[in-house]
Parts: C-alpha cells; structure tokens; sequence
C-alpha cells in the first residue's frame, strides 16, 4: 500500500508540475514571443554586419544564377526572334562540341540543343507535322520498284 501511495505522490507531483509550467508559460506568453522574435533578428542583424561581404557575394551569384536559368526558359523561346534563335543554337552547337570528356555537360547541352530544334520546327511547320517522301530503293526483291 505504500508504494501505490507514493507512486500516486509522484504522479500528482508531475501534474502538478506540469501544469505550473502551463501556467507560468501563459502568464509570460506576450514576453516569450517577443523574445523568441528579437534573438533570431538580432542575430540575424550581427552575422549579417560581420559576413557583409559574404552575404553579398551570395546574393550576385544567386542573382547569376537565376538569370542564367531563366536564359533558356520557355518564355524566353516564345518571346525570341528567329535571328536571335539561330544565333543562340549555334553557340550552343559550338559549345556542345567543344565539351570533350565532360560527359554531365555534354548531354545537358545535347538537351537543349533538342529544344532548340522543336522550337525552331513548331514555328517552321507550326501544328501540321511534315511528312517527307518515301526512299525508293532499287536493289532487293522485297523493296517496291514503281518506275
């Protein structure tokens, strides 16, 4: 009986606790926030001070980096002229042929280079897809020789 009655104690002495922390945590909520909100800007504000130039130094390359992703996006093929459009595959040919081993660099270039193409075709063809004449062969029983 008297350890049921001190497990008991001690349970109730957890609940008990738990709920001054409860309590205490709703009384000071307002003065929680406010810190919780000024640590981070304040620290935030310091690094920013001391890595100044290395949080620049990001920014112009993420800035770099948007704008070379953006280079090449479907707007851009949309709003492009035709010169501009043949002037840009062909750098890219160039540079597609001058990868060498670098294989990651090569086929990501193959890629664009196949969206150049459908871009360069839609507007040539636009929605009728061109159908060439059939090869004639001349030499094999089973080819046809319709002369």
């Amino acid at each position: 009986m008297n350890e049921n009655k001190k497990k008991k104690q001690v349970i109730v002495e957890e609940v008990i606790d738990k709920n001054v922390v409860i309590a205490w945590v709703k009384t000071h909520k307002k003065k929680l926030i406010i810190i919780g909100i000024s640590i981070p800007t304040i620290l935030a504000i310091v690094l920013g001070v001391r890595y100044k130039e290395t949080l620049i130094k990001m920014l112009e390359d993420l800035q770099e980096t948007i704008k070379e992703s953006s280079l090449y996006c479907n707007k851009w093929f949309q709003k492009v002229t035709d010169d501009e459009l043949n002037i840009e595959r062909e750098k890219i040919r160039l540079a597609y042929c001058s990868s060498g081993d670098n294989w990651d660099v090569a086929c990501q270039l193959e890629n664009l280079l196949r969206k150049f193409d459908q871009e360069m075709s839609k507007r040539a063809w636009g929605n009728t897809k061109p159908h060439a004449s059939s090869i004639h062969r001349e030499h094999g029983w089973y080819l046809p020789n319709d002369d």
